[in-house]
């Protein structure tokens, strides 16, 4: 049925946005959706390092991070993408836009506080195509919406100059909608048959998880800087409440389905499970100047189950991601020439998602390029982060599909001393 499926994209019509949609990936046909958040802008434009700390920007990543900031800083990002879904026989072309995350942050002596709430995944997807069966031409449409959020509190303490460590609770919720419509395009005669079947499965998820994180940093005396960071997140079950319908519909003159009668069905009674993850970065750079990090990630995403489909050659293993990225100022402290305070970003990635196709392993891979603009005099100041990324999702091979996809996000990042005492001279 894959095949068939993949086969038949020619047919998309892709559109969304966040209050509709917020991917318009046939792979989020497939388990929970397309994951969208991968931190902050100006952490995500570096590769998603967890790696990564300094003291005025948060990096959801890493909650050990937090006890580096010295101001409080709030954080709110969007982003817009476009995307090209090819087949070894067609092209088609998606775009959407989407609120990505707000958070907020403050320091407390040597404890860190982050709270927020962000898009954790999204399903949006809409295939038709026609198969034939029993001499039968049989029109199939699936449609898919909806997604799992996430708001999250994050703590992290100072426990030595070098030394941090981190803890996030989040409270996961959200819901899907997948439809399947059936029609007989043709009997045999040449006629088309206006009535058919729709079924909808609806999933309601809710639950708690947990990040951990571990984070050690060295300043040299030469103001070098070594940075390493562990995060670890156990694995956790999302409570999940789903419902089904089965219906008769009947296509009118005008394109229009018009329900005849509908039947409640029973679905089947999963939990979710949201897989345990680890990550390993080291980053070195000089303080204010440049950093480059590296960081390994792996998810146990065999653990997955795609309990809305009944695909047989649909399976999940474990994914990897390798990142690299860093940045460069010119000169943070310049009150000469504004571009020298702009911060540069870049970042690779390269990524196994987990998600196995007709025996063949899904990866996405993508390059990065950030931009952040200081709005005001000094380092510590706010800033307005752009973020642009190119990158390749999946396979024309072996009847299957590959996404070509470009990324626009802006982030902004304000700063102040709040709940501090205010010295004066």
């Amino acid at each position: 049925m894959i095949n068939r499926i993949i086969l038949g994209v020619c047919l998309l019509t892709l559109s969304g946005t966040y209050a509709q949609q917020g991917t318009a990936s046939p792979y989020s046909y497939f388990g929970t959706g397309e994951q969208k958040f991968k931190g902050t802008n100006e952490i995500k434009t570096m590769g998603s390092l967890a790696v990564f700390q300094d003291s005025i920007h948060i990096n959801t990543l890493n909650p050990a991070s937090y006890a580096n900031l010295q101001k409080t800083t709030l954080a709110v990002g969007f982003s817009n993408t476009s995307a090209k879904i090819h087949t070894a026989n067609a092209t088609e072309k998606s775009n959407r836009s989407t609120f990505d995350y707000f958070a907020l942050a403050f320091p407390a002596g040597k404890l860190g506080v982050s709270l927020g709430i962000m898009p954790y995944t999204f399903v949006g997807y809409n295939i038709a195509n026609t198969i034939e069966e029993n001499n039968q031409k049989i029109a199939r449409e699936y449609n898919g919406e909806g997604g799992i959020s996430r708001t999250y509190l994050g703590l992290g303490y100072k426990i030595t100059p070098n030394f941090n460590i981190g803890a996030e609770f989040a409270y996961n919720f959200g819901d899907t909608n997948n439809r399947t419509t059936k029609f007989i395009a043709d009997d045999g005669t040449g006629f088309l048959i206006n009535r058919g079947s729709q079924q909808i499965i609806s999933n309601d998820y809710s639950g708690f998880s947990f990040n951990t994180a571990l984070s050690y940093s060295k300043v040299f005396s030469d103001q070098m800087k070594l940075d390493v960071a562990v995060t670890y997140s156990p694995q956790t079950t999302l409570k999940n409440k789903q419902t089904g319908t089965l219906s008769t519909v009947e296509l009118s003159s005008t394109g229009n389905l018009n329900t005849i009668d509908q039947i409640n069905i029973d679905a089947p009674k999963k939990d979710l499970i949201m897989p345990q993850k680890y990550s390993l970065g080291v980053g070195y750079g000089q303080n204010h100047k440049w950093f480059v990090g590296a960081e390994y990630t792996g998810v146990q995403n065999s653990k997955l189950n795609n309990f809305y489909t009944n695909e047989q050659n649909a399976t999940f293993e474990d994914s990897h991601r390798f990142s690299l990225g860093g940045y460069y100022t010119p000169k943070h402290n310049s009150f000469e020439k504004y571009y020298h305070r702009w911060t540069y970003r870049f970042g690779l990635k390269y990524e196994n998602t987990g998600l196995v196709l007709n025996d063949q392993s899904i990866k996405d891979t993508s390059v990065s390029l950030g931009f952040g603009l200081p709005i005001g005099v000094n380092r510590d100041s706010s800033n307005i982060n752009i973020g642009l990324e190119y990158g390749k999702k999946g396979t024309k091979n072996h009847g299957l599909i590959q996404e070509n996809y470009f990324n626009i996000s802006v982030g902004f990042s304000f700063n102040d001393r709040w709940f501090q005492k205010r010295r004066y001279e």
